[in-house]
């Protein structure tokens, strides 16, 4: 609880030591490939944007993109992974959204809106560059 009144010297001078929150550490069950993939999300994210309850989600989110991963590497010889591929993107994005990776979940769409009405790219910016010469 915040003290009432003028802070004393004592308070001005002593730094106080705020103990952060601990990243959520990966599921010992989990491949090297998924646990990496688990700490490299994490430590993208703010240290307070998940809490412990988030774990069995985000292992799902993360067992989805290796999966839409695979089944796009296997499209160029399997036709049916094409169904797995859809499948496993869409489950995707739902997760993304709801674990709020996802733009549309973490920004306010009229901010967004006020943005993108005040954003005027300049024309060098749409114009495709050709080094060839």
């Amino acid at each position: 609880m915040n003290k009432r009144g003028r802070p004393s010297i004592g308070d001005l001078t002593v730094v106080p030591i705020e103990r952060g929150r601990q990243r959520l550490e990966p599921p010992a069950d989990l491949s090297a490939t998924e646990a990496s993939l688990f700490r490299s999300i994490v430590a993208n994210c703010s240290p307070d944007h998940f809490v412990p309850s988030d774990v069995p989600l985000l292992v799902s989110y993360i067992q989805s993109t290796l999966l839409s991963r695979r089944a796009a590497k296997a499209l160029a010889t399997d036709a049916a992974a094409l169904n797995v591929w859809d499948r496993a993107t869409r489950m995707q994005a739902t997760l993304a959204t709801r674990l709020r990776l996802a733009p549309q979940a973490r920004s306010d769409p009229k901010a967004v809106t006020r943005k993108l009405a005040a954003h005027r790219p300049s024309y060098y910016d749409t114009v495709a560059t050709d080094d060839a010469g």
